[in-house]
């Protein structure tokens, strides 16, 4: 693997920290957006329209986010634990969101966010 991040781990943490901030700053976002669609419901007390609905669906994909990047520091953890140095792509494998998996992999996935 010459010339990967692994050959420079500095580097390697410099970028998942700086895609992991980006996928937080993501997910917060999102949430907000669910929380103000939730309370509108709430006091207005009728039924969500359907294009509230379809942002309440949002809420899976932040469970599924969530899930992934958990896993995945899981996985580097027990990497670090158990051999010393983690392998991001070997953490990043059992990421079932595609899209998180390729940004996890490279920071330039940022780009195709």
């Amino acid at each position: 693997m010459g010339g990967s991040d692994m050959d420079h781990p500095d580097k390697a943490l410099k970028d998942l920290c700086t895609i992991s901030s980006w996928e937080m700053h993501q997910l917060k976002v999102k949430i907000q957006e669910l929380e103000d669609v939730a309370l509108t419901v709430m006091e207005r007390g009728t039924r969500p329209t359907s294009a509230e609905l379809r942002a309440l669906q949002d809420f899976d994909l932040v469970i599924q986010t969530l899930a992934g990047l958990s896993g995945f520091y899981e996985r580097v953890q027990d990497q670090v634990e158990k051999s010393g140095p983690a392998d991001l792509p070997a953490a990043a494998k059992g990421v079932t969101l595609e899209r998180l998996r390729e940004r996890l992999l490279s920071p330039g996935g940022l780009q195709n966010a």
